[in-house]
């Protein structure tokens, strides 16, 4: 039996629901500008602040205000003042050479050099093969006493080890001892830079990564194919005092080692937002190998090197050797501005394999072995007999 209503009725129910719904919508509406309200009203607090610090320097300041600098320094403070060491800002300059040194094109002579400051010299930790300081007879093991004339000093040798860099098609003058026996030598800066070195020593394998550029993958497959042309079964990794490169550089890296991900996460890294979600994946595709791995971790040991490591180790390859890591496992992203300046800005946590983030926590090695303060702070210039880890290393690979 059907009901009718009348017409007035009708029209009244009408209006009810418009005005309910002119209702949620305005609630809804006004939640929303609240929202925005406050976060206008927080950045104008900001920007009112800084507006008044302006107007009473320029009043008030008895020097001359360089507005370049000031620029600089005030984007450099905002992007400082959210309070995460991994976001950065970058001038122009800075970013241009940022991208060239991410293509693994930062340029120099093509050594790897620290200052010793026990003998108050730089020390060569590596030379790259057929670089122009290897062609001019500088070797790893060398010390470089002074350059372009200049002798080095607890004072300068940060200025110095910089002009070990610089534009192509340049020379510097290096003053260097090789055996006892000290040479000067003009080198031209202009060789890319190297970020893998390996040699094999009593079978077994050593690959030293000293960070993850978009050349280092290529770099570590030519070291992976040396050591398998020379039968080697057992390989350790060094990725101690690598803090430097982009996670979609180290996976890779990691691609190169491990079977494909089909465990955890069934991918070898997972970039989640700050609210949960997932925004980019990486995945592996190629069969792994067959080496038995350990691999040498330290304090700053952080970013793309601790996902290389939690990922072999969590693939079931690796032992980790050394003293917990930095515990960085956030990834960053760069946004171009306007006037080429950059900022690289911290937009999610890396999740690895299986294992749960070590981003805050780090990661803890299998073998804790720690070096003394002055080898720590020595480690490029340590023998791999005075190397505690590395020496441990050797022991767990040759089963002493």
């Amino acid at each position: 039996m059907s009901k009718k209503i009348s017409l007035g009725l009708a029209i009244s129910l009408i209006f009810l629901a418009i005005a309910l719904t002119i209702t949620v919508t305005m609630l809804v509406a006004m939640g929303i500008y609240n929202d925005i309200i406050k976060d206008v009203s927080a950045r104008s607090g900001v920007y009112s602040n800084i507006s008044e610090i302006d107007e009473l320097i320029r009043k008030n300041y008895y020097g001359e205000i360089n507005e370049n600098l000031l620029n600089t320094m005030m984007s450099d403070g905002y992007v400082s003042g959210i309070g995460d060491r991994y976001s950065y800002y970058m001038t122009p300059d800075e970013y241009a050479k940022h991208k060239e040194e991410e293509k693994g094109n930062k340029v120099g002579i093509g050594v790897i050099a620290v200052y010793d400051s026990k003998n108050n010299n730089i020390y060569v930790s590596e030379v790259s093969s057929g670089s122009p300081a290897h062609i001019q007879g500088i070797q790893k093991g060398d010390v470089i006493t002074a350059v372009d004339g200049v002798k080095v000093t607890s004072s300068n040798y940060a200025e110095l080890l910089q002009s070990l860099e610089g534009a192509k098609l340049t020379n510097v003058q290096v003053t260097f001892v090789n055996n006892g026996t000290e040479k000067t030598v003009s080198v031209a800066r202009g060789y890319s830079a190297q970020t893998v070195y390996y040699s094999v020593m009593n079978e077994v394998g050593y690959i030293k990564i000293n960070a993850f550029y978009s050349t280092t993958a290529k770099e570590l497959e030519d070291a992976l194919d040396y050591m398998k042309k020379n039968d080697v079964v057992s390989v350790i990794f060094d990725v101690r005092n690598n803090d430097t490169g982009l996670i979609r550089n180290v996976v890779e890296c990691i691609d190169l080692i491990v079977p494909v991900a089909t465990d955890g996460t069934n991918a070898v890294a997972t970039a989640v937002d700050k609210n949960g979600n997932i925004i980019e994946t990486f995945a592996s595709d190629s069969d792994s190998v067959n080496f038995t791995i350990i691999v040498l971790v330290n304090s700053n040991t952080s970013g793309a090197a601790e996902l290389f490591a939690c990922d072999l180790r969590d693939f079931g390859l690796a032992r980790l050797v050394g003293v917990k890591t930095a515990g960085n496992g956030t990834m960053q992203k760069v946004f171009e501005l306007n006037d080429g300046s950059a900022v690289a800005l911290t937009v999610a946590k890396i999740l690895p394999y299986k294992s749960d983030s070590y981003n805050d926590v780090g990661l803890e090695p299998d073998f804790v072995v720690e070096l003394s303060a002055e080898q720590n702070s020595r480690l490029e210039m340590i023998t791999f007999e005075e190397d505690l880890q590395y020496q441990k290393a050797m022991d767990i690979l040759t089963n002493k």
